[in-house]
């Protein structure tokens, strides 16, 4: 299988090499490709350039032998979008199993994605989130769930929803550079070789000392 995990990475945080660990455990995966969402539609600034995001997802992946960082958004023009990505993706690999790691917020929220159902057509949705939240989907959420949800991925090469009820750390990129914004270290939430990249190039308000 092709297992993808897209994200704004704004920075990538410990949160979500957890999260990025535990898919690759729960199926088995040799690989997991973090695909940097360079531009993303329903951002319109993001705290670090592309070209910084870019270099904390390979310091991140560099110490994590299952986890590759995937630039394949940053080299395609106008705003990144997954359905254009998946695309792509299954032109060049139109046997192949692919899965697309969300998080259970995304998931939520995928009717309001860019042509949304031809992403759900295209990929094999991997949702991680913390157990007895599925109440919070809306009624045609969970109708979409409840025809598409299977326990484990077996062959399938899209269409199917497997959810992994797994505990997740409570942590966010908002958290990240709220802290760092106020002053206050993040260092506990973040790789250490991203910890130090932030410090050495100031971003998200941090000063370095002189």
């Amino acid at each position: 299988m092709i297992c993808l995990y897209g994200g704004t990475f704004d920075p990538i945080h410990n949160g979500h090499l957890h999260a990025a660990r535990t898919v690759c455990d729960a199926l088995q995966l040799n690989q997991l490709r973090l695909v940097l969402s360079a531009r993303p539609s329903h951002r319109k600034d993001t705290g670090a350039s592309v070209e910084q995001r870019w270099e904390m997802l390979q310091l991140a992946c560099g110490s994590e032998p299952q986890l590759v960082a995937d630039d394949r958004e940053i080299h395609r023009r106008g705003p990144s979008y997954t359905v254009e990505t998946l695309e792509a993706l299954r032109l060049a690999h139109p046997e192949q199993p692919i899965g697309w790691v969300i998080g259970w917020d995304a998931y939520r929220l995928l009717t309001s994605w860019y042509r949304w159902e031809r992403v759900a057509e295209l990929t094999n949705l991997v949702v991680v989130h913390r157990p007895g939240h599925l109440s919070e989907l809306d009624q045609d959420m969970q109708e979409f769930t409840r025809q598409r949800q299977v326990p484990a991925l077996s062959g399938e090469k899209s269409g199917s929803v497997v959810i992994l009820e797994q505990q997740m750390l409570p942590i966010s990129a908002a958290e990240v550079r709220g802290l760092l914004l106020s002053g206050k270290t993040a260092d506990h939430l973040l790789p250490g070789a991203v910890a130090t990249y932030i410090r050495q190039h100031n971003l998200y308000g941090v000063v370095s000392d002189p």
